[in-house]
């Protein structure tokens, strides 16, 4: 009986590690069609002689069109959906330009740099006071006090609405 246990468990295993590495070809092969605008077709076999599909726009179009040479006509359906995807493609091209550029700004922001650019965001407080004149000095200080100032104001109201609201 322990014989099979093992078997029945290596059988699972082998399983799991064939749908892990399916579902990442499978996405593999989607994020190559969305990002280059290609046809894709994808066949693979399971260790069970199951045979899977993936495709762009269709995997039995790419098979056909792969097997005759020739480009088959698509009905309306399929080219509202290649439409769709080419629309995806476009605004992930542009949020991963977003996303470049906030790395770049965040960067940016780490090392203390300052951006030219007016958009972004800078810690006034990171400036080195070494190269402040006497003037910028005293605009400095003042920015600070003006800070305590506040931050004791809102520290004493939230006491307030505390006390406030343990009260009743």
């Amino acid at each position: 009986m322990a014989p099979r246990k093992r078997k029945f468990d290596e059988i699972n295993k082998s399983d799991k590690k064939f749908s892990e590495r399916k579902l990442s070809l499978f996405n593999k092969v989607t994020e190559l069609s969305v990002l280059c605008n290609a046809k894709t077709a994808l066949i693979i076999m399971s260790p069970d002689n199951k045979l899977y599909t993936c495709g762009y726009p269709n995997c039995d179009s790419v098979v056909k069109q792969f097997l005759t040479g020739k480009d088959m006509v698509e009905d309306g359906e399929k080219k509202k959906q290649e439409e769709i995807v080419e629309t995806l493609r476009f605004e992930y091209e542009a949020i991963e330009e977003k996303l470049e550029e906030e790395d770049k700004n965040l960067k940016a922001m780490i090392g203390g740099e300052k951006k030219e650019n007016s958009d972004s965001i800078y810690p006034w407080w990171c400036d080195s006071i070494d190269d402040m004149n006497l003037e910028s000095l005293e605009e400095f200080k003042a920015s600070l006090q003006n800070l305590r100032l506040n931050l004791g104001s809102a520290m004493d109201e939230k006491k307030l609405t505390n006390l406030g609201s343990n009260l009743m």
